[in-house]
């Protein structure tokens, strides 16, 4: 009875309030159709602006990662080495842009550390098909595994192997590149300079360009990659006959990698390559420290286990013979083939970093009849890497 009471009662009280709102709405005035199509117009040309500067964004990728280290030399002690590689040092600060069109592609790559900012990539891409495209200006050199198929964020020892360094020191160079795939056949090859941006400070030391190219294979177990080089190095500096003297830039290399699921605890894998070729990466004129002429090689194996998703081991045997250098005699001192043994721990966290302990010792090989067996030139490198 009382809740009755309570309903009629508050009904009494809202009959005004609901009459008025009845009263206000029969007399506003009907909407205006011109208005309210304007306004859904405007909404329109907003949502269209909106989307147009959206898939804007999604074509445009960013990328990048820094390797912060500490490391140790023994070299040090011993009065060489490089003191400023003894502590703390950013061993690359790298970001990355790649804009992608319906038929073009941007790309630039700047690497920052503490010795100042420099341009690693700087390419555009013509997309002539699903699988084929061209690209013109500073990219990877399309040559051996280390370089042309594995990033410097994603190596198993922190440095790459001592002919790697020697014949594609820099990485990077200028040229014009065609790239495409045909099942699991993927080729890659071009006309470049020849001599890097780290020898010529990316500029051309001389006016002969070489050509450059690498084929892969995936079987998914296994891997692998064929490399050749052909070129000339032009030293302006010597002049015989009239004319200056050239010298033969060659390179060949194979490589392969075999991943294997042997141990509960995680895949294994195992890795190796061969180079060999003549001239190095010099400065101006084909010179100083290109060997010009001379041939080198280079091998290395790799042997690599996952222990659980979070943690991996490698251990590399890394040889490197220098066949220009002469050790006969009894009182020589030089070296002519310099090994190494390396071992790295890596820690993955997350899906963006890693920690990373390395240890490396150098080992004098083939050498002259008084030199040292041991150089003392053991290293130690701590890293952390967080990528984005």
């Amino acid at each position: 009875m009382f809740a009755r009471t309570v309903a009629v009662l508050a009904a009494l009280a809202l009959a005004p309030v609901a009459a008025v709102a009845q009263e206000a709405q029969a007399s506003a005035p009907a909407a205006d159709p011109a208005i309210l199509e304007g306004k859904v117009e405007s909404l329109t040309e907003q949502f269209v602006e909106t989307k147009a500067s959206v898939a804007g964004l999604l074509k445009l990728k960013l990328s990048g990662y820094i390797q912060a280290r500490w490391a140790w030399q023994e070299a040090i002690k011993y009065g060489s080495g490089a003191p400023d590689k003894d502590n703390f040092y950013i061993r690359r600060g790298r970001f990355k842009v790649v804009a992608d069109g319906d038929l073009t592609q941007f790309v630039m790559q700047l690497d920052a550390i503490s010795s100042g900012l420099s341009l690693k990539e700087a390419y555009a891409t013509v997309k002539l098909s699903k699988s084929w495209a061209v690209d013109a200006g500073l990219q990877l050199m399309p040559f051996g595994y280390e370089v042309a198929s594995r990033s410097s964020s994603d190596l198993d020892l922190l440095e790459r192997s001592q002919a790697s360094v020697y014949f594609l020191d820099g990485e990077y160079d200028l040229g014009v590149s065609a790239r495409g795939k045909v099942g699991p056949l993927a080729v890659r090859g071009g006309l470049f300079n020849g001599n890097g941006i780290k020898g010529g400070a990316g500029r051309d030391n001389d006016q002969a360009k070489d050509v450059i190219a690498r084929a892969t294979w995936d079987l998914g177990f296994l891997t692998g990659g064929l490399s050749g080089w052909y070129g000339k190095a032009i030293n302006y500096a010597a002049v015989v006959n009239g004319g200056h003297v050239s010298y033969d830039r060659v390179r060949a290399a194979v490589d392969a990698q075999l991943f294997l699921d042997l141990l509960p605890v995680g895949g294994t894998f195992l890795k190796g390559e061969y180079i060999w070729g003549k001239t190095g990466i010099g400065t101006a004129n084909g010179g100083a420290g290109a060997n010009l002429g001379r041939a080198a090689s280079g091998v290395y194996a790799i042997l690599g286990q996952n222990l659980g998703p979070w943690d991996q081991v490698a251990v590399r045997y890394d040889s490197f013979i220098n066949h220009a250098i002469d050790i006969s005699g009894p009182t020589n001192t030089k070296v002519k083939q310099t090994n190494e043994v390396s071992a790295a721990l890596h820690h993955f966290i997350g899906g963006s970093g890693k920690l990373s302990l390395a240890y490396y010792h150098p080992m004098n090989g083939t050498k002259g009849a008084v030199a040292v067996a041991d150089p003392k030139a053991d290293r130690v490198e701590a890293q952390l890497q967080a990528k984005f």
